[in-house]
Formats: C-alpha cells, structure tokens, sequence
C-alpha cells in the first residue's frame, strides 16, 4: 500500500507523517485490496482537517474528518475509513 500525504497550511513533520503511516497501516487488517490512499492535511481557521482516499478493488472510498488537534482529526478518519472498508468488504462478499 502506497501512502501520499499533502498538506495544506500545516507543516508535514516527520511525528505527523510517521502517525499516519501507522495508523494507515492498520488498514491493511480490514481490507488486504488497498492499492493506494492518498491524504491531505489541512488547516482552516482553527479546526484541522484530515481527508483520505482509499483507492481499492472496485472502488474508490473517501472520508473527511475534522477536530481541535491534527492527531485527533487524523484518528476519527482512521475510524470511518475502517466503517466504510468493512461495509465494503461485505458488499463485495456478498456478490
């Protein structure tokens, strides 16, 4: 699995990049057919927002998540990202 980060009026440090690697890691657990995701960080006013697109067999999957602290936004869209590739998952199994 492939991991692009961007950011968007937030420094890309190495701590930030290195979470993210982690926690995107994970999701190979829940769905093995992750070709490559791509992630923007971003900072507007004084939320922090973290956006993803997974790109998997079949499909593309998104999911946008926002929070006070950049690791809290980067959490709650680990946790939505792993919702929708269960749902996936069992889309594609019951075919």
């Amino acid at each position: 699995m492939q991991i692009n980060i961007a950011g968007q009026n937030v420094e890309l440090t190495d701590s930030l990049r290195e979470y993210v690697n982690t926690k995107f890691q994970k999701l190979d657990r829940f769905f093995e057919h992750i070709n490559n995701v791509h992630v923007v960080l971003k900072l507007e006013k004084v939320q922090h927002v973290a956006e993803a697109t997974l790109h998997v067999n079949q499909g593309d999957i998104h999911a946008h998540s926002d929070a006070e602290d950049m690791y809290a936004a980067i959490d709650g869209l680990v946790d939505k990202l792993i919702r929708q590739l269960n749902k996936h998952k069992e889309k594609l199994s019951s075919h």
